[in-house]
């Protein structure tokens, strides 16, 4: 009789530790409107619904697309264990930071941009855009500042995936007029005029907050010169400056 207290007694304290080890641990839904559910996760279909059983026994169903992240806390050990797997958020608004080299057949230069807007879901973003371009540094083609809409959008439901960018609008001048004398014997005004520019990007969003993407640039950019030497002379120079781009972008 005593031996089957005993052995009744052991399996029992025995259910009750392995009880007590699965408790230390919880997993933790943060959804996107600020709501935070702890529990157990008993299914989780990233393209469906995630499913969440809590202390009380009360099971809830809640839509992937409205869960921001999930992590597992296991008190006693201070550690936070975070799930690795898609946490990109689709809706809300965006800041992109990217820095490119210019690459031409003659000469090459470099891309400073920023653009902010809001990404409607998954496949579309739109925003406006701004930066500091030069396609010739040390050369006789001034600095540009451009002023373009983009859209913007990325292609599968994974930590690394491919997206899009395109975008348009038109630049102005950072130096609009050169005066070139030599020895007295001829005076030029350059006077340089911005134009249409256009570009489209293809990459990777690595993780949430980092891209990289190559493109293709393309600046209209008009020249009015008037040489006032041998007889003198003016007219106008259209320049197509056409760049292939590589660059690296930071995403918030």
């Amino acid at each position: 009789m005593l031996r089957k207290i005993f052995i009744f007694t052991f399996l029992l304290s025995a259910q009750w530790l392995t009880a007590q080890e699965s408790a230390k641990c919880q997993d933790v839904v943060y959804l996107k409107g600020g709501s935070v559910f702890r529990g157990t996760i008993t299914r989780y279909d990233r393209s469906g619904m995630l499913e969440i059983e809590t202390w009380s026994g009360t099971k809830m169903l809640i839509p992937s697309n409205t869960v921001r992240r999930v992590v597992q806390k296991c008190y006693g050990s201070g550690k936070e264990r975070k799930e690795r797997g898609y946490t990109f958020i689709e809706q809300g608004w965006y800041h992109n930071t990217r820095v490119a080299m210019l690459f031409g057949d003659v000469e090459n230069g470099y891309s400073l941009q920023h653009s902010s807007g809001i990404k409607m879901n998954r496949f579309l973003s739109v925003g406006l855009g701004t930066g500091v371009e030069n396609y010739g540094p040390g050369g006789n083609t001034p600095v540009t500042i451009p002023l373009f809409l983009e859209i913007r959008g990325y292609l599968t439901k994974q930590r690394i995936a491919p997206f899009y960018a395109l975008g348009g609008g038109w630049s102005t001048i950072g130096r609009t007029q050169r005066n070139i004398d030599w020895w007295g014997w001829e005076n030029n005004i350059e006077n340089w005029k911005g134009g249409w520019m256009a570009q489209g990007q293809v990459g990777y969003r690595i993780g949430n907050h980092f891209t990289t993407f190559i493109g293709i640039r393309l600046q209209r950019l008009n020249l009015d010169w008037d040489n006032n030497a041998w007889g003198g002379g003016f007219g106008t120079d259209k320049h197509l400056k056409k760049r292939v781009e590589f660059g690296l972008g930071l995403l918030l």
